[in-house]
C-alpha cells in the first residue's frame, strides 16, 4: 500500500475545513495552522492556496472489511452538550451499521405536498430533542406513509422486512391526506379488516375472520372498553395480522389494532386544524408541544367536534384532552406522563331492517336483502325526541406512567403503568325482524310471515363501567453468540386487574312491561310510542386478575437467516357475580381460572437486504367468557378456551428505498367458538379462515405516494354442536361463512404532488384519489341475508397557502354510489353515507 504522509494529513485538513468551510462560508484560521504545523514544509498561505488546488488522487489499497457486531445505537446528547461553547450546533453522529444491515431507509427531505413547513427543517428547538424508540412502541423511520420500523410486534425495534408477520401501519400523513378523523373511517384502507356496525355505540371490526370489540390497544396497553375511537392525539395506527398472543396476552385471535399516541419529544410544535364540511361539520383540534429545557419537554393534544350525520336525527359531540411530559433525568433514562380525558355524546343509531327470503326444512332457499328504506331514514322510537331516546356516550378518563432506562452494558429496562376509567352507558331502539320473511318447517302448522309492510322495534339501556389498571415490565439485552450469530433477547411480566359492570334493562313500550315491543309501518318508520327502560335484564360484576411471563429471542443467523421464537404464560383469574332477574336465570357467583401457553415461531430468509420470504406459526387464547367477559354461566363455566392457531408465509420487498411490496397466505384455526344465532341461542362451534393479503406502500417517486391493498377471505364453520331435527331436516351449520366477512376486499389511495406543472415549488399543489371495494357479506351466521358488494371512490386536493397555512379538500363517494357499508345482524344494516366534501386548514405557528 502507498501511503504519502504529508500528502494524507494536508488531504485530511483540507477536507474538515472544506466541510466546514460549506456551512459557514469561511475556512477557520486555526485549523490551517494545524495542518501547516503537520505538515512540514508547507506554510499557512501555501495551504490556503491548495483548497482551490484539486488535490492528487491517492491509491489506498485497504484490507477487506470484517464483520462486525452491530453497533448499538446511541442516546442523543443533551443540548447543552451538542454544542461548542460558541454555540455553534455539532454534527450529529453517524451511524456505520454493523455488519449485517437491513434495507436502508432514505429519508426524503420534500415536504408533505399541501402541508405546512415540517418541523425538521426549522432550527435546532424544532427538532425532537429525545429519540423516539425511548418514548414508547410503535412505528419509526417514517416516511410519509412509509414506516421502515416497528417495535410493536416484537417488542423490539425491528425493521418490517424482518418481522415474519403481516402487519399495516396507517402514518400520520395517510390519516391526514384522507381525512381518517376516527379508528372506523382509518381502518377502511386495511386489507383483512372488516369494519362492523358494533350496534351504533362502539369500535367492532372483523380481522381474518374473527370479530372482535377488545382488541383494540393504545402504546402496547389493552384499550378494549366498547366506544368509539377519535384520532386526533394518534401518530400513527398499527393493524397486526394473526394471533398476537406472545406480545399481548389473550384475544388477539385475528389480530390487534394499535394506536401509538404523540408524545412529547421536545419538539416545538403550534399547530392548529380546523375542519368543517358535509352535515354541518365543525372540528378543531390543537397541537402544542416544547422543550422547557434540556431535561424536560411537555405537549399538549386537544379536540372538539360538533357534527350532524347524513341519517336522520344523528347528532354527535365529542372533545379530548391529552396533555403528556418527558423527563430526561439522567442520559439513558426516560420518564414519560400522560394524561387523556374524552368524552363522546352521539345518536345511537342501528340502521334499516331486511326484506325478504325464504327458508324451508331449515335450509334457505333464497335470502333477503337489505330494505329499500331512504338512506336517511331512522327505524327507531323517537318520543320525546330521538336523541333523548336513542343515545351512547362515554367518559374515559386514562393515565399512564412509562420508565424507560439502558444500562451501561446495555440492557434496555422498561416499565409501563397505565389506568384507565371508562364510564360506559347507551341505550337504543332498532328493527329486530325482518320484512316479507318467510320460513317453513316440515310440519304443516309451523310456517312464519312477518308483515311486507310492517316494521318491529325493541329496545334496551345498558350501562357499562369498567377500571383498568395494567402494569408491563420488558428486558431488552443484544449480544453477540459467534461472528454470524447475534441475539435480541426479550423478557418480560405483565400484571393487571379489570373491573367491569353490565347492567341492562329492556323496553316497556305505552307505559308498560307487558308491551315489550311494538310495530310500525315501514313507510313512518321512527314511532312515536311512550317508551321507558323499566324492565330489569342483567344484573352481572366480574373482577379479572391477571398475571403473566414471556420470553422471545430473535437471533440472527448470518446475514440471510433469522429467527424469532417465543413463548408466553398466562393466568387468567375471573370471578363473576350474576343476579339477572329472570326465573332462570343464573343467580350466585362463579370462579374460573385458566392457565394457558402461548407460543410463537417465525423464520425468515433474506437472499439479498431488500427482499425477505418467511413462515410463522402462533398460537393465542380467549377464555369461554368471552372478549368482554361478561358470559360464565354454569353451562359454559367447564369449556375449555377458544383457542386460535394461525400458519402464515408470506415475503415483503423494498423496492425503493421507501416503498413496500408485501404479500401473505394464512390459515386460521378457531376451536370452540361461541357464535350468537339469535337473541336467545348459542352454538359451539368451530371455525377457519384460509386468505391472502397482498400490500404496497410508499413513495413510487419523490412527488408520488400510493397506500395499496387487497384481501381475500374466505371464513366458514366446519363442525358446531347444533344438529339437524326431524322438523328441520335440511338443517346444517357446516359450511356457513361467517357474519360480517367479505371475500374480497381492496382498497387503493395515492396522492401526487402537481406543483411542477403550474411552476410552482415542489408541495404547494397535489391531488389525491382512492378507491374501496368490498363483496357482498352475511350479516349473521345463519347466512339468510346477504348485504351486497360496494364500491366507492374518494377524492382529495391539497394546497400550500404559505409557508405555515395548508389546505385541504376531501371528497368521499365522489359517484355518489348507494351502497351498504357495514351491519351487525340480519335486520340492523347500515347505509353508507352520500357524496360528502370535507375543508381542513392546518396552521403552524
Amino acid at each position: 500500500m502507498i501511503w504519502n504522509r504529508s500528502i494524507s494529513r494536508q488531504a485530511l485538513f483540507v477536507s474538515l475545513t472544506a466541510g466546514f468551510d460549506r456551512m459557514t462560508g469561511a475556512v477557520p484560521v486555526a485549523a490551517l495552522g494545524l495542518a501547516a504545523a503537520l505538515t512540514p514544509g508547507v506554510s499557512i498561505p501555501a495551504l490556503a492556496e491548495s483548497q482551490s488546488t484539486p488535490l492528487q488522487a491517492v491509491k489506498v489499497d485497504a484490507p477487506p472489511e470484517k464483520p462486525r457486531a452491530a453497533a448499538q445505537a446511541k442516546p442523543k446528547p443533551v443540548a447543552s452538550q451538542a454544542r461548542h461553547a460558541s454555540g455553534a450546533q455539532r454534527l450529529p453522529p453517524i451511524d456505520v451499521g454493523g455488519a449485517r444491515r437491513s434495507a436502508r431507509v432514505l429519508p426524503t427531505t420534500r415536504a408533505p405536498v399541501g402541508a405546512a413547513a415540517p418541523s425538521v427543517q426549522g432550527p435546532p428547538g424544532d427538532r425532537p430533542l429525545f429519540p423516539a424508540t425511548a418514548l414508547g412502541r410503535g412505528p419509526t423511520d417514517v416516511v410519509g406513509y412509509f414506516a421502515g420500523r416497528t417495535s410493536t410486534a416484537t417488542k423490539t425495534n425491528t425493521p418490517i422486512i424482518d418481522i415474519p408477520q403481516s402487519i399495516t401501519i396507517l402514518t400520520k400523513q395517510q390519516l391526514q391526506d384522507r381525512n381518517s378523523i376516527d379508528l372506523n373511517r382509518a381502518l377502511m384502507f386495511v386489507p383483512g379488516v372488516t369494519v362492523a356496525q358494533g350496534e351504533g355505540n362502539r369500535d367492532q371490526i372483523t380481522i381474518r375472520g374473527q370479530d372482535t370489540s377488545a382488541d383494540f390497544y393504545t402504546d402496547g396497553i389493552r384499550d378494549d372498553a366498547q366506544y368509539f375511537r377519535d384520532l386526533y392525539n394518534i401518530e400513527a395506527v398499527e393493524v397486526l395480522k394473526g394471533p398476537n398472543a406472545l406480545i399481548f396476552g389473550r384475544g388477539g385471535g385475528g389480530g390487534v389494532v394499535n394506536r401509538v399516541t404523540k408524545k412529547a419529544d421536545g419538539e416545538r410544535l403550534r399547530s392548529m386544524m380546523v375542519s368543517s364540511g358535509s352535515f354541518a361539520r365543525k372540528r378543531l383540534t390543537v397541537d402544542v408541544g416544547d422543550a422547557i429545557n434540556d431535561t424536560l419537554a411537555v405537549r399538549l393534544n386537544g379536540l372538539y367536534e360538533q357534527s350532524y350525520g347524513y341519517r336522520d336525527f344523528f347528532k354527535l359531540e365529542r372533545y379530548g384532552v391529552n396533555p403528556t411530559m418527558t423527563w430526561r433525568p439522567l442520559e439513558k433514562t426516560f420518564v414519560t406522563l400522560s394524561y387523556e380525558h374524552f368524552r363522546d355524546r352521539r345518536t345511537a343509531d342501528r340502521g334499516i331492517p331486511s326484506v325478504g327470503g325464504f327458508v324451508f326444512g331449515g335450509s334457505s332457499i333464497y335470502p333477503g336483502y337489505p330494505s329499500p328504506a331512504p338512506i336517511d331514514a331512522f327505524f327507531g322510537v323517537g318520543n320525546p325526541s330521538v336523541e333523548a331516546v336513542n343515545y351512547a356516550k362515554v367518559d374515559l378518563n386514562r393515565a399512564a406512567l412509562a420508565f424507560d432506562h439502558t444500562t451501561e452494558f446495555g440492557l434496555n429496562i422498561r416499565n409501563q403503568t397505565v389506568y384507565a376509567d371508562y364510564e360506559k352507558r347507551y341505550q337504543n331502539t332498532f328493527p329486530d325482524q325482518g320484512l316479507g320473511f318467510v320460513t317453513t318447517q316440515l310440519n304443516p302448522v309451523a310456517r312464519a310471515v312477518t308483515p311486507v309492510g310492517v316494521v318491529r322495534l325493541d329496545g334496551y339501556v345498558s350501562s357499562n363501567p369498567r377500571q383498568n389498571i395494567f402494569n408491563q415490565t420488558d428486558l431488552v439485552y443484544k449480544w453477540q453468540m459467534t461472528p454470524d450469530i447475534r441475539h435480541t433477547v426479550m423478557f418480560g411480566a405483565e400484571v393487571g386487574n379489570q373491573k367491569t359492570d353490565d347492567n341492562r334493562n329492556l323496553s316497556c313500550f305505552n307505559l308498560s312491561c307487558a308491551t315489550r315491543r311494538v310495530t310500525t309501518p315501514f313507510w313512518t318508520p321512527t314511532a312515536l310510542f311512550p317508551v321507558v327502560f323499566a324492565n330489569p335484564n342483567r344484573r352481572r360484576h366480574t373482577d379479572l386478575d391477571l398475571a403473566a411471563g414471556y420470553v422471545q429471542d430473535q437471533i440472527e443467523v448470518t446475514r440471510y437467516i433469522d429467527v424469532i421464537a417465543g413463548v408466553r404464560f398466562d393466568r387468567f383469574d375471573l370471578k363473576f357475580t350474576g343476579f339477572d332477574p329472570g326465573p332462570t336465570d343464573f343467580r350466585g357467583q362463579l370462579r374460573r381460572v385458566d392457565n394457558v401457553w402461548s407460543p410463537r415461531f417465525g423464520l425468515v430468509f433474506k437472499p439479498i437486504d431488500i427482499l425477505s420470504f418467511y413462515g410463522s406459526y402462533s398460537r393465542s387464547f380467549l377464555p369461554v367468557a368471552g372478549d368482554q367477559f361478561n358470559v360464565l354461566f354454569p353451562t359454559v363455566a367447564n369449556l375449555a378456551p377458544q383457542s386460535f392457531e394461525n400458519v402464515e408465509v408470506g415475503f415483503k420487498a423494498q423496492l425503493l428505498p421507501s416503498l413496500l411490496l408485501t404479500g401473505a397466505l394464512y390459515q386460521l384455526n378457531r376451536s370452540n367458538q361461541q357464535l350468537t344465532v339469535d337473541a336467545t341461542t348459542a352454538i359451539l362451534a368451530n371455525t377457519r379462515t384460509q386468505g391472502g393479503e397482498l400490500g404496497l406502500v410508499g413513495n413510487v417517486t419523490d412527488r408520488w405516494e400510493v397506500s395499496l391493498g387487497y384481501g381475500y377471505q374466505d371464513a366458514r364453520v366446519v363442525s358446531t354442536d347444533r344438529r339437524p331435527t326431524v322438523r328441520t331436516p335440511f338443517f346444517t351449520d357446516v359450511g356457513k361463512t361467517n357474519p360480517s366477512v367479505p371475500r374480497n376486499t381492496f382498497s387503493f389511495w395515492n396522492k401526487y404532488d402537481i406543483s411542477s406543472f403550474f411552476d410552482a415549488g415542489p408541495g404547494v399543489l397535489g391531488v389525491g384519489a382512492g378507491v374501496v371495494y368490498n363483496s357482498k357479506f352475511y350479516p349473521a351466521i345463519d347466512n339468510f341475508v346477504v348485504v351486497p358488494g360496494y364500491a366507492r371512490v374518494d377524492g382529495a386536493l391539497f394546497v400550500k397557502l404559505s409557508e405555515n397555512v395548508s389546505g385541504q379538500l376531501n371528497v368521499e363517494n365522489l359517484a355518489g354510489a348507494r351502497y351498504y357499508v357495514f351491519a351487525h345482524n340480519n335486520n340492523n344494516i347500515t347505509p353508507g353515507a352520500p357524496r360528502s366534501a370535507y375543508i381542513t386548514l392546518n396552521a403552524r405557528f
